[in-house]
């Protein structure tokens, strides 16, 4: 996240092109100090602040943060919009939530036609989109379409840091219905050790609150036979097709991945990383998975290429209490073993590059898969 209060500087004719082309945010109501942000860029309102012009089409995020009396600021709340060109954008400030909220006007159609006419006397308190970060959030949600975001945000529109919790029974929860079944009594271990959500109390995310993202099965199912265990343990190719069957096509598991990802890095929404984090761990453990869906794991490659650098601080440290970058590495090993080791040496270098990740006998055997040799004591 950028905060820059240096001004930007734009070429006349293209800052032009830009005012005509680009959507607008406005906002009414928001108090002085309030923290302010859209993508990658934030700001702290001041007297003369009214929102944001040049707006490029696409998905944005928006998101402010209130001030206590003694500097305190309170978790972000946002909302995630797909901007079409020269579209108005409306938000008010709701004093008692202190977050933004959609205008509740009688006509608000009415008031963005007189917005559009009088855009002229508004600009000098709409803050210009800054380009310089453009590039960054091309690179993080270029794929995402609008249908994407529609299906994904939350039912209410608000995107908040924690999701609010209710108690539920354990067969309501998000996690799947309570084990029942012999077979699944004595799965029960493994899955543990491979889904943590086994391990939280019984919640479930209040309706409509919650970023409404493709659940992501299991690596190992519920009524899996004491026999496949190990073998969904080791190569997850059912649990992937699966996934992908939820998809009306492979590039929206790739949409939901950008979006889920920039509800995190923007907004800080732990739901939406702990979803970004299931894909993950699913997604790297199937070499099967790479063979079989080539195309599909190269563009992921890509998406991780441009997220794993804005992971926070705690993430970058590479070794094994590393959780993610023990999953990247899984995932090299994969692509280079189901023939996609271009994609796998341009994943590695970026991430050496930008995070000082290092890959040392990424091809060599794993000494855990390697046999364990007993001598045994002479008769």
């Amino acid at each position: 996240m950028n905060k820059d209060n240096s001004s930007m500087k734009m070429d006349p004719q293209l800052a032009l092109r830009l005012l005509a082309d680009g959507g607008v945010l406005v906002i009414a109501g928001v108090p002085e100090g309030t923290e302010f942000g859209i993508d990658l860029c934030a700001y702290t309102i001041g007297p003369d602040f009214r929102g944001v012009k040049m707006i490029p089409p696409g998905v944005h995020y928006v998101w402010c943060s209130s001030r206590g009396p003694y500097g305190d600021a309170a978790p972000r709340v946002g909302f995630v919009h797909f901007f079409h060109p020269n579209e108005i954008v409306v938000r008010e400030w709701d004093h008692e939530l202190e977050e933004l909220r959609p205008r509740r006007i009688a006509e608000p159609e009415v008031e963005r036609d007189r917005i559009r006419k009088n855009l002229a006397q508004l600009e000098r308190v709409l803050a210009p989109y800054d380009y310089r970060y453009v590039v960054q959030w091309k690179e993080l949600t270029g794929s995402v379409t609008e249908s994407c975001v529609d299906r994904c945000r939350p039912t209410e529109g608000t995107i908040r840091t924690n999701i609010e919790l209710q108690s539920c029974p354990d067969a309501d929860r998000p996690r799947g219905g309570a084990a029942t079944g012999s077979i699944s009594r004595r799965n029960a271990a493994a899955r543990l050790l491979l889904d943590e959500s086994e391990l939280l109390p019984d919640l479930k995310p209040l309706e409509g609150t919650a970023p409404r993202f493709t659940i992501v099965p299991l690596r190992v199912p519920q009524d899996a036979l004491p026999a496949d265990v190990s073998r969904h343990a080791l190569d997850c190719i059912d649990a992937i097709d699966k996934l992908l069957e939820d998809f009306e096509t492979a590039d929206g598991l790739i949409e939901e991945l950008q979006l889920a990802y920039a509800f995190f890095l923007v907004g800080y929404s732990v739901e939406s990383l702990a979803h970004w984090r299931k894909l993950l761990g699913l997604l790297v453990h199937s070499q099967t998975a790479v063979t079989k869906h080539k195309l599909t794991y190269m563009k992921y490659s890509e998406v991780l290429a441009h997220q794993l650098p804005h992971l926070p601080e705690e993430l970058m440290v590479p070794g094994p209490q590393n959780t993610v970058y023990k999953d990247v590495r899984e995932l090299l090993v994969n692509l280079h073993a189901g023939g996609l080791s271009v994609s796998a040496e341009r994943l590695s270098k970026r991430l050496e590059k930008k995070l000082g990740w290092e890959f040392e006998g990424l091809l060599d055997e794993d000494p855990e898969d390697q046999p364990v040799v007993i001598e045994l004591p002479e008769a």
